[in-house]
């Protein structure tokens, strides 16, 4: 199990399918509290050690002024330095991986999904050192959270989660909007006609980048249609979940009437023009660069790091959101997180790389991880809120180290409407448990079927969702090359998926 060699083809497997796949009361400042962390007094006593970090993306700005607070905190507590690696997102995951498989000495790492590090024995199981320095990380964290994320029975790294739905939104150019003369985007179909607006009348910038196939695929047919409770499995692999009956589908023999209304829209909106030529290439970055009209984030609201740097290439420019979500429905959750911090099985420092882990859920610390400093990056705008300040903004990256639903704060200059989205998605209790929630899939019977069907998927598929190819042709030529091996992963996940229904009924 723990030989790589043994797991490599499963490793390159679903890394491949996930990789676009691509939630408490604190001690005061600076003091480790008496449950999480040793008590002050053994504090003092502990060697002083430097905590080597890997996280996604780029530093942010201001980053180093924090992490010197953060230090500066530390070293009176856990006597902690930190030695934080920023890799590169298109880089991440490739480089995670070699890090892995050659021991380096990592003590955190992030992980957007850690299922097949932890089939490779990769990372160390962490309920008892939780249970012994972790108080903080049990107390600001959901009992759902903290079970649906654990992996036959253990729970092998932090679910990093402020939202208990998969959230995402429509990020609108709101001074273009305004330019043309038209009202506040209220449905989806407004959202179609802003786009046929901007491409009559504003000509010289895309209508419509959306970031991939991820967020217009089933994600966008299942919040036109929410009864339908439509959701992807395997990274949009052509197989979903419906109804939470406990049943997995395939597009092939189950089409779901939604999706296929989808797709068809989809090619509609390509062939005239609204969704970019080079949509497969394309991400939402090309947003901020005020390259397109409309894109797609997985948040509510748009983030200040897009706002900020759309105002930075355009100015005089502003974003604005729009949600297809409602507080008033009635959805499920899985409670899966989409981010996770991992203590690699190598790493020789596991106890303090968990006392600091907590050390970030008391609420003065988390404060500094997220906002930046106190005064200068943000001030206190109530309860659970912030608002940064504008002339010195810090977009902290607590979603790789430390997010969770009772600490973090939203953003209180954003839109009335998206500050109530975000408090309804924050909650657990406005939520069903999903028939899913705690079911891990073991890909190995199957990696080789998984790795075709993946490589099938972006060269066949993601055209479909996108819109680029029309909608029937491009599935007859998907299904001569991905039946036989989507068939094999579906039997293989609805038999686990049973195996797990049966033993929960025991």
């Amino acid at each position: 199990m723990k030989k790589l060699s043994s797991k490599g083809t499963l490793l390159l497997a679903v890394s491949l399918i996930l990789a676009g796949t691509l939630a408490g009361c604190g001690s005061k400042q600076g003091e480790p509290s008496e449950t999480g962390t040793p008590a002050a007094s053994a504090a003092a006593k502990l060697n002083p050690v430097t905590l080597k970090i890997m996280f996604p993306g780029d530093p942010p700005a201001n980053w180093s002024e924090v992490k010197g607070e953060l230090e500066t905190r530390l070293s009176s507590s856990l006597h902690v330095k930190l030695n934080v690696v920023f890799i590169p997102w298109a880089d991440v995951l490739q480089k995670r991986q070699v890090a892995l498989s050659s021991a380096e000495d990592y003590d955190l790492i992030w992980d957007n999904n850690p299922v097949q590090n932890i089939a490779a024995g990769l990372y160390e199981p962490l309920d008892a050192l939780i249970e012994k320095y972790g108080a903080e990380i049990k107390s600001t964290r959901s009992p759902q959270l903290l079970e649906a994320n654990k992996v036959n029975g253990k729970l092998y790294a932090v679910p990093l989660e402020v939202n208990f739905i998969r959230p995402w939104t429509f990020v609108i150019r709101k001074d273009i909007r305004e330019k043309l003369g038209v009202a506040p985007i209220k449905s989806y179909d407004e959202l179609i006609k802003f786009m046929y607006t901007v491409k009559e009348k504003a000509p010289e910038i895309t209508p419509f980048i959306p970031n991939g196939s991820e967020h217009v695929g089933v994600r966008l047919a299942s919040m036109l249609d929410p009864k339908a409770n439509l959701a992807p499995v395997l990274n949009y692999a052509g197989l979903y979940t419906k109804g939470n009956d406990g049943k997995v589908y395939n597009i092939f023999d189950d089409m779901d009437p939604n999706l296929m209304k989808n797709f068809e829209q989809n090619h509609k909106l390509y062939k005239d023009g609204i969704i970019a030529k080079d949509a497969l290439l394309l991400k939402n970055a090309e947003f901020a660069k005020g390259k397109a009209a409309v894109t797609t984030f997985f948040d509510f609201g748009v983030s200040l790091s897009t706002r900020t740097a759309l105002e930075k290439s355009v100015p005089g420019a502003a974003a604005e959101a729009f949600s297809l979500y409602d507080p008033n429905m009635k959805l499920s959750s899985t409670f899966k997180a989409g981010n996770y911090i991992a203590v690699p099985v190598v790493s020789k420092n596991k106890e303090r790389a968990i006392q600091f882990v907590n050390w970030l859920n008391q609420k003065e610390n988390y404060d500094l991880l997220a906002y930046g400093i106190k005064g200068k990056n943000w001030e206190d705008a109530g309860e659970g809120l912030y608002k940064p300040i504008k002339e010195s903004p810090y977009a902290g990256i607590p979603f790789a180290w430390g997010w969770n639903s009772k600490l973090d704060r939203i953003d209180a200059s954003m839109a009335e409407d998206v500050i109530k989205l975000n408090k309804w998605q924050r909650d657990p209790n406005n939520f069903t448990t999903d028939i899913l929630s705690g079911f891990t899939f073991d890909p190995s019977p199957v990696s080789n079927e998984v790795a075709q069907l993946s490589n099938t998927n972006k060269e066949l598929f993601e055209p479909i969702i996108l819109g680029v190819q029309e909608p029937k042709e491009g599935l007859a030529r998907f299904k001569e090359k991905a039946y036989a091996n989507m068939k094999k992963i579906q039997v293989e996940y609805q038999k686990q998926l049973d195996a797990y229904l049966a033993s929960k009924k025991k």
